[in-house]
C-alpha cells in the first residue's frame, strides 16, 4: 500500500454506496484486499489500527457485505464462481422456479473469463497505461504480484473447483 489518498478518483461510486445507505431495498458488496476500496468502511476501525498507513487509507464507506481477500481480483471472481455454482443447488433451483420459472444453466464462461480472455483484459489495461494497485508500474501484474505466475494460476484454480 502506497499510502496515497485517491478518493477523487472515485467520488461517482462513493456517491453512489452512500444514497444505497439511504434506501433499506438497496444491498450493497464491498470487495477489498487493503483496507482502501470501496465498501471497506465496514472494518474501518480494524483498517486504522491493524494496517500499516490505515489512518490514511482507511475506506469510510461501508458495504452491507464485505468480501475481503488476498486480492480484489480474486474476490470478484469467488463471488462470480459462487454464482456458477449456485446453478446446481436443488435450494436455491426450487426457490427460483418458484419467482422466474425454470431455467437452463448457464456455462461457466457466462460467469468467469477463460484464461485467454482475462489475459488479454490485462494486457489491454496494461497498453491503455492502467498501472498496478501497488507497485505503480505499468506491468502485466495485479497487486504487485506477476500476472502470469500467480493471478493466472489461481483463476484458472478457481475454474477447475466449480467445473469438477
Amino acid at each position: 500500500m502506497r499510502a496515497r489518498d485517491i478518493s477523487h478518483k472515485v467520488g461517482a461510486m462513493t456517491e453512489i454506496f452512500r444514497q444505497a445507505e439511504k434506501e433499506p431495498s438497496i444491498t450493497t458488496i464491498g470487495i477489498g484486499d487493503g483496507g482502501n476500496e470501496l465498501g471497506m468502511g465496514k472494518v474501518g476501525e480494524s483498517v486504522k489500527k491493524n494496517i500499516p498507513h490505515g489512518e490514511t487509507i482507511a475506506a469510510d464507506v461501508a458495504a452491507d457485505y464485505l468480501v475481503s481477500c488476498g486480492v480484489s481480483n480474486w474476490g470478484g471472481q469467488a463471488i462470480a464462481a459462487g454464482l456458477f455454482a449456485l446453478q446446481s443447488c436443488p435450494v436455491q433451483n426450487r426457490y427460483q422456479r418458484k419467482a422466474v420459472g425454470a431455467h437452463k444453466p448457464r456455462p461457466v464462461s457466462d460467469f468467469l473469463l477463460s484464461s485467454e480472455q482475462d489475459l488479454q483484459l490485462h494486457k489491454w489495461l496494461t497498453d491503455l497505461g492502467f498501472r498496478d494497485g501497488c507497485t505503480g508500474e505499468k506491468q502485466l501484474s495485479v497487486d504487485g504480484l506477476d500476472y502470469l505466475e500467480t493471478h493466472a494460476k489461481i483463476l484458472q484454480d478457481l475454474k477447475t473447483v466449480v467445473e469438477a
